[in-house]
């Protein structure tokens, strides 16, 4: 990857993030329940709690100097220090020591051939065993470097109960190949099991309609960022947690 090309990498990551804190901010009332799984040092979650101050935070972070680094930032926020998966229980763990934001529990194409990478043991968790069942969670946000179908797997019935809005990194078949998922997989879970629809971040932001499959195959040689949603990007104020 040319410096030229890391550098665009970066303005993109960065509009990315961008866009996610003005869902964020259309999507959460002050009380709101938000999940933040993948979350790092917490660049989003800090967010989450800005806008939610009332509210009730989970961020899920493995890497056990990002989740002390979180949990000293945030104290308000509940830190599950873990993978999120499918399945509980301790499971191998590639921690991209040189990029720690590729780290992940499978190794995936990385953009750099001289990566340094370590493998360590860390706990994962299903997420619907770490939010109480009489949570409604509004909004979930989703960085896993290619494990979001198994952590959508183990958030599923989170996801039937309340319909969360979910902001998801998701990089296509390369990435997800190395944990047996496919974009199929994806939508087969997303659209045809829970009923959400998957929408750009743009699209999403603009009332825009939403992406059928092949229109995803399409947006995904451009965006690695998606919203799924099953109100179409309309909610009300129940839903963004004014009444709590």
């Amino acid at each position: 990857m040319s410096d030229q090309q890391v550098a665009d990498a970066t303005r993109r990551n960065d509009d990315y993030d961008r866009l996610t804190v003005e869902i964020i901010e259309r999507v959460c009332g002050p009380a709101a329940v938000t999940v933040d799984l993948g979350a790092g040092v917490g660049e989003i979650t800090r967010h989450l709690v800005r806008v939610a101050p009332r509210g009730t935070h989970f961020a899920v972070e493995p890497l056990p100097d990002l989740a002390d680094e979180l949990a000293d930032r945030l104290p308000s926020v509940t830190v599950i220090r873990a993978a999120a998966a499918d399945t509980s229980g301790p499971r191998a763990y590639v921690h991209v020591v040189s990029n720690p934001g590729y780290s992940g529990l499978r190794r995936r194409p990385y953009d750099r051939p001289d990566e340094s990478l370590r493998e360590i043991t860390v706990e994962t968790v299903r997420l619907d065993d770490v939010v109480p069942a009489d949570l409604r969670v509004d909004l979930i946000k989703i960085d896993v470097e290619g494990g979001e179908v198994v952590a959508l797997r183990g958030a599923a019935d989170t996801l039937r109960r309340g319909g969360p809005v979910v902001v998801f990194e998701h990089g296509g078949d390369g990435v997800m190949r190395e944990y047996g998922t496919t974009t199929d997989d994806l939508w087969s879970l997303l659209v045809d099991e829970l009923g959400y629809r998957v929408f750009t971040l743009p699209a999403w932001l603009a009332g825009e309609p939403a992406l059928d499959r092949a229109a995803l195959t399409t947006a995904l040689t451009r965006d690695w960022y998606f919203v799924a949603d099953r109100t179409a990007g309309s909610t009300t104020d129940e839903q963004k947690g004014f009444g709590r």
